[in-house]
């Protein structure tokens, strides 16, 4: 998702109303839960490139030279 697409959606909203996140992915999902809430921390701007581990899992290569695309990060929590 774009910034611009997440700002369209959002100000769909009220803006006096707080934001969660939820995900039903099982691999993070406590045992016998339908879904997990999450929480936004923080946002802020890093440059990397979007890349897959060894193990396929999708990371972001930061400080690479050459080619090094910004990206928006928005740190979530699952505890709060």
């Amino acid at each position: 998702m774009k910034v611009k697409e997440l700002i369209a959606e959002l100000s769909k909203q009220d803006p006096e109303l707080e934001i969660l996140c939820y995900t039903e992915d099982e691999t993070i999902l406590p045992e016998n839960h339908l879904f997990r809430l999450i929480d936004i921390e923080s946002i802020s701007i890093i440059k990397g490139e979007k890349r897959r581990g060894d193990d396929g899992i999708p990371s972001l290569k930061i400080g690479v030279e050459g080619y090094i695309q910004k990206h928006v990060i928005i740190n979530l929590l699952t505890e709060f």
